[in-house]
């Protein structure tokens, strides 16, 4: 069979087309899988779980209430569309245990609450689907009783 040399030209740069496609494709940075998704990601750590690489954050406040412990604290809700769930980010704090009773929480509605350890640096609470309403919150006093929250998303 012989080919016009308009065929074989089309031929051609088809098939340069696709070379240059594969190459490109091939070329790209491969992405950075999350280690969960959605109901998967319940309980888990953000960080160890990629789910942090794309996160941003819903909403964020500085502690404004009585707890000395947890003046000039950052609290960010943080949402993850790779993984589809949020956590709490805390920056800054003192909390430690039962010495210094208050913690950040992420709330959970029809879910588990959260909780991680504000404690100076970044400290952040596990995660869990962003199916469920959820708010960030800081709990305080003997009680751990709700010292300021985001809204709900």
């Amino acid at each position: 069979m012989n080919l016009s040399q308009g065929a074989r030209r089309a031929a051609a740069a088809l098939a340069a087309l696709v070379l240059g496609t594969v190459m490109t494709v091939a070329a790209q940075e491969p992405a950075h899988a999350a280690g969960c998704y959605r109901n998967t990601c319940n309980g888990q750590d953000p960080w160890t779980k990629g789910c942090a690489n794309d996160a941003r954050n819903l909403q964020s406040f500085w502690y404004s209430g009585a707890s000395p412990w947890l003046q000039n604290t950052l609290l960010e809700l943080r949402y993850s569309p790779a993984c589809d769930a949020a956590w709490v980010r805390t920056t800054g704090g003192g909390c430690f245990d039962i010495w210094r009773p208050c913690v950040s929480a992420l709330q959970v509605s029809g879910g588990s609450e959260q909780w991680g350890g504000p404690s100076g640096g970044q400290k952040w609470t596990n995660m869990w689907s962003f199916r469920y309403l959820v708010r960030g919150c800081f709990r305080s006093g003997d009680d751990l009783h709700l010292d300021g929250c985001t809204a709900w998303q």
